[in-house]
């Protein structure tokens, strides 16, 4: 046996079909290789392209300077805002009210939250193919062929079923959205007036979008756990015909907030006559491109703003009735934020933020929230800082721990 083990193992190995399996193993680790450096920017770890540091410029929104642009370009009185920047507010004749904000637990360490900022790049586009194949047509007495490099920015389709949808893509603003045809409202009682009791629970709302999500096959893995929104009903008031169901955009691990308090990501909006799903609306496909900017380390300056409900909030002097909220640990979250430049107009971006939830409501303010939400990026703070607001209460050193990541 021992004599017979050299010759098998020399007989093996002078195998044609060895040979080749050798050659076949060393191209797949090459090509692998290759193929993974060639997509690397497409790969989970490597989803944004980094432009050093404040590649975006100034975050801060001049409004002077939008406010000229509109005028410039025949405008008028209208005023470009992309925020509700209060400036010389004045009360009217009813009773003056202020909403406050109360948080006396633990704040995280600033100084080791991380200080990149996302900028979006939409990617949503329609296929050369369709494109060419549109301008081809002869629409009525309009030859399409006539124009030259005609691309496609809206399409929309409609299902021909009874109770089916209306499909919107708008590739100009990079979103996708479905709404329930005219076949579903003919058949869709809307005489009765609402009631608090017609509002179902959570539980039964999100389940309904999940299996609506499901039925239509919509991907789902890039947004986070949904919730949903109850931050606008008055039930003493009115009842909406819908209630949102709201599942975040998800931005490396952390979720996407608007400024105002609710996440932003993909929107099912469920029927409550019906029960069924009437309409969605979400961004469409994006890359990312990242750069880092200085933060606030400031405490106070956080509690300040979190104090009078948001940046953009007024806390108005000798007020008739004050409603106060308090509010729970905060999370470190994403905050969309909208600039506007001169060459490539508005573009959203992804900054720092800390969401404080609201754990204790008042319930006799008429205005309902369920988070504040408070932008790091000094840039911004500086801009909303322009306002005289009360000074928050004392903070103390215990304040100053560690937080936990909104995912």
């Amino acid at each position: 046996m021992k004599v017979l083990t050299p010759y098998l193992m020399k007989l093996f190995f002078q195998k044609p079909w060895f040979t080749t399996l050798l050659g076949v193993l060393a191209m797949t680790f090459i090509l692998g290789g290759a193929f993974l450096y060639l997509f690397r920017e497409h790969l989970p770890q490597s989803t944004f392209i980094f432009l050093g540091d404040r590649a975006f410029g100034d975050l801060s929104l001049d409004q002077a300077a939008l406010s000229d642009k509109v005028a410039g370009s025949g405008g008028g009185a209208t005023e470009l805002s992309l925020y509700p920047v209060v400036s010389d507010w004045e009360p009217g004749m009813g009773e003056i009210e202020a909403y406050e904000y109360l948080y006396e637990g633990i704040l995280p360490d600033l100084s080791t939250i991380d200080a990149t900022v996302y900028r979006r790049v939409n990617t949503l586009s329609i296929p050369d193919t369709i494109s060419s194949g549109f301008s081809q047509l002869t629409v009525g007495i309009l030859p399409l062929s006539t124009f030259r490099e005609l691309g496609v920015q809206n399409i929309s389709f409609k299902e021909e079923a009874e109770d089916g949808f209306n499909i919107y893509l708008d590739i100009q603003n990079n979103s996708l959205s479905i709404s329930r045809n005219e076949g579903y409202w003919l058949k869709t009682d809307t005489s009765r007036m609402l009631s608090a009791t017609d509002i179902p629970s959570d539980e039964a709302l999100i389940d309904a979008a999940n299996r609506f999500l499901i039925e239509r096959q919509i991907d789902i893995t890039s947004y986070g756990n949904p919730s949903v929104d109850r931050s606008y009903i008055d039930a003493d008031a009115w009842i909406p015909d819908v209630m949102n169901v709201v599942y975040p955009s998800m931005i490396h691990e952390q979720s996407a907030w608007t400024m105002w308090g609710q996440p932003s990501g993909l929107t099912v909006s469920v029927g409550l006559r019906t029960g069924k799903v009437e309409s969605l609306w979400t961004t469409g496909s994006f890359t990312l491109e990242a750069s880092t900017y200085e933060l606030t380390t400031n405490p106070k300056e956080v509690l300040s703003v979190a104090h009078r409900g948001g940046l953009w909030e007024y806390l108005p002097e000798n007020p008739d009735i004050t409603y106060t909220f308090r509010l729970g640990e905060p999370s470190v979250v994403l905050a969309e934020h909208y600039q506007y430049d001169e060459t490539t107009g508005s573009s959203t971006l992804y900054v720092p933020a800390l969401a404080f939830p609201v754990v204790e409501a008042d319930a006799d303010a008429p205005f309902q929230r369920q988070w504040i939400i408070v932008p790091l990026v000094r840039d911004i703070l500086d801009q909303g800082s322009n306002q005289a607001f009360p000074e928050p209460f004392v903070i103390e050193e215990d304040q100053l721990e560690g937080v936990e990541v909104i995912k």
